[in-house]
C-alpha cells in the first residue's frame, strides 16, 4: 500500500463502509440478535480493512498534504474496525449478560428488591413474563424510573448483587483493547481519540488529566450545589439521588405531549437545513430527557449535514467530535431561557427558573462524563471507584458496580471534549448573531457551512479553557 494512489484509498473507504454498515445493523439488545450476530462475520469479505498490515501501512505511508486528512480517518477505522473484530466474542457476552435476566444466589434479596426489578411498578417479578425483565439493564432502567428513593435504592442495590458477570467481562474487554492498542504501537486505546481532543503534546493519550483537571475546576461548584440538595432531601444521602437530580422533573414546562423529530425541527427551524431523520429519543423521564435528545438531534444535524461527496471515512468517525460539538451546542440551546421564552413559549421567570435546572443537569452530566473517562483511563482498584464516585455523586456507588460501571464507550473522551468546548462554542454564536442566534438564519448558514466538512474536527481543551468553563458554570448556577 505504501505506493499505492489514491484509488485504492476510495477503495479501502468503500470497504470501511461495508464493515461499518454491517455491524451497525445488528441488534445485541435481543437474544435472536446476538444468536444471529455470533453466527455472522461482518468483516468475512473485509478482513483487511480490521488488520493489523493496513493499520501499518497507513502509518507509514507519507501522504500529500490533501491526503493527510482521509488518511488519519482511515487510521482511526481501522483500529476501531481491528479492536471490534478481535473483541466480538466479548462484545456479544456484555450484551447477553446486560440484557439477560440472570440470579446471583450469593446474595440475600430483601425489601422491594424482592420485587419486579423495574422499580416503577409493584408487579411481583413471578407475574413479569418479558425477556430481561429482571436483567442488569432493567436494574438500572428501574433506577431512574422510580417514584421514589426508596424503590430506585432497591433498583440500585439489585443492579449490584448482578455485577459481577458484566464486570468481569468489561474488564477483559478493557484489557483486551489495551493489548491491541500496544501491538499497534499506540500508547492507549483513545489515543486517537487524545489527538482530537488534548493539546499536541500532552502526555496523557488516555484522558485521564483532562477528566482530572475538570473534577478539580467544577469540585467548589458541585459541592455546593449537593450540599444544598442533600439539606433539601432531609435524610440520608445516596447516589441515586444525585441522579435523579440530574433528571431536571421540576423543569416541567412548555415540553410537548410527545418527544419526536418534529418538535425538535419545530424548535429548530431556522437552523435545519435538511430535515433530520433516524434519530432515536429516550424516554422521557423529566427535562433532562429533552435535553438527551435536542443532543441527539444536534448529532445527526451535524452527521447528516456532511457533504456527499465526502469520502465515507471524514463523512463518518467513530469518535465525531464536530458532531458531539454540535450535540452539546443544541442541549445548551434548550436550557438557555431566551430559547425557552422564544420558542417554548413559557413566561420568563419560569424560563429563568426552569433554565437554572436544566443547568443543573448539564453540569452533573458533564461530571459523570468526566467520572467515566477517568474510570475508563485504566486499571481502577476500590478506592479510585469509591473517590470518583463519591465526588461527582455525593456518595459513593456499590463497589460491587466496580468494572461494570461505566460501560465501554469509544467515544466517551470525544463527548467530554465536544462539552468542555460547547460553551465557548455558543457563546461565539452569541457574539456573532446574538442572544437568540437559534433564529438567525446567518447563524444557520455559518452552522451549515461547518457542517459540511469533515465530521472528525480538532476539538483541543486545556486547563485555560477548563478554568474558563468553570467560570461560566458558576455564572450559571450562581
Amino acid at each position: 500500500m505504501n505506493d499505492a494512489p489514491l484509488t485504492d484509498w476510495l477503495r479501502l473507504d468503500a470497504d470501511v463502509r461495508r464493515a461499518w454498515e454491517r455491524l451497525a445493523r445488528e441488534d445485541l439488545g435481543t437474544e435472536e440478535g446476538r444468536e444471529l450476530a455470533a453466527r455472522r462475520d461482518p468483516f468475512a469479505d473485509v478482513r483487511h480493512v480490521a488488520g493489523q498490515s493496513t493499520h501499518r501501512a497507513l502509518v507509514e505511508r507519507e501522504p500529500a498534504a490533501h491526503e493527510v486528512l482521509h488518511r488519519d480517518a482511515l487510521l482511526r477505522w481501522v483500529h476501531e474496525l481491528l479492536q471490534a473484530r478481535i473483541g466480538r466474542d466479548l462484545v456479544i457476552e456484555d450484551a447477553k449478560r446486560v440484557h439477560t435476566a440472570t440470579e446471583d444466589t450469593t446474595k440475600p434479596r430483601r425489601g422491594r428488591a424482592a420485587l419486579s426489578i423495574d422499580a416503577s411498578t409493584s408487579t411481583p417479578e413471578g407475574e413479569r413474563k418479558e425477556a430481561g425483565a429482571d436483567s442488569f439493564a432493567a436494574s438500572w432502567r428501574g433506577v431512574l424510573r422510580a417514584p421514589d428513593p426508596m424503590r430506585a435504592g432497591a433498583a440500585l442495590e439489585r443492579a449490584a448483587s448482578l455485577a459481577s458477570g458484566v464486570a468481569a467481562v468489561r474488564k477483559e474487554r478493557r484489557a483486551r483493547r489495551a493489548e491491541a492498542a500496544r501491538r499497534l504501537g499506540l500508547a492507549h486505546p483513545s489515543a486517537l481519540v487524545a489527538s482530537l481532543v488534548v493539546p499536541e503534546g500532552a502526555s496523557d493519550p488516555s484522558g485521564a488529566s483532562l477528566a482530572r483537571t475538570l473534577l478539580d475546576a467544577t469540585e467548589p461548584l458541585a459541592d455546593a450545589t449537593l450540599r444544598t440538595w442533600k439539606k433539601r432531601a432531609g435524610g440520608p444521602w445516596s447516589p441515586v439521588d444525585a441522579m435523579h437530580v440530574g433528571l431536571a422533573r421540576e423543569a416541567r414546562e412548555g415540553w410537548p405531549a410527545r418527544l419526536g423529530e418534529r418538535w425538535l425541527e419545530d424548535v429548530f427551524e431556522v437552523l435545519v437545513v435538511r430535515p433530520v431523520r433516524g434519530v432515536r429519543f429516550p424516554e422521557p423521564l423529566g427535562g433532562a430527557s429533552f435535553l438527551r435528545a435536542a443532543y441527539a438531534y444536534g448529532y445527526a444535524l451535524r452527521e447528516q449535514g456532511t457533504a456527499r461527496s465526502l469520502p465515507f471515512a471524514l463523512a463518518r468517525d467513530p469518535y465525531a467530535t464536530g458532531a458531539h460539538r454540535f450535540g452539546a451546542m443544541l442541549a445548551l440551546a434548550l436550557a438557555d431561557p431566551v430559547l425557552q421564552t422564544k420558542r417554548l413559549g413559557v413566561s420568563r421567570r419560569t424560563a429563568t427558573e426552569q433554565a437554572r435546572i436544566l443547568r443543573l443537569s448539564l453540569f452533573l452530566g458533564l461530571r459523570e462524563l468526566a467520572a467515566r473517562v477517568l474510570l475508563a483511563a485504566g486499571e481502577t482498584d476500590a478506592a479510585l471507584f469509591e473517590e470518583v464516585t463519591l465526588r461527582v455523586l455525593g456518595a459513593p456507588l456499590p463497589a460491587a458496580l466496580r468494572d461494570a460501571w461505566p460501560d465501554v464507550r469509544v467515544d466517551d473522551l470525544a463527548r467530554l471534549g465536544a462539552a468542555c468546548q460547547a460553551h465557548a462554542f455558543v457563546a461565539d454564536l452569541v457574539n456573532r448573531f446574538d442572544e437568540d442566534w437559534f433564529a438567525n438564519p446567518k447563524a444557520a448558514s455559518h452552522l451549515a457551512s461547518i457542517a459540511c466538512g469533515p465530521i472528525a474536527e480538532p476539538i483541543v481543551v486545556d486547563p485555560a479553557s477548563i478554568a474558563k468553563l468553570a467560570r461560566d458554570c458558576e455564572e450559571a448556577l450562581g
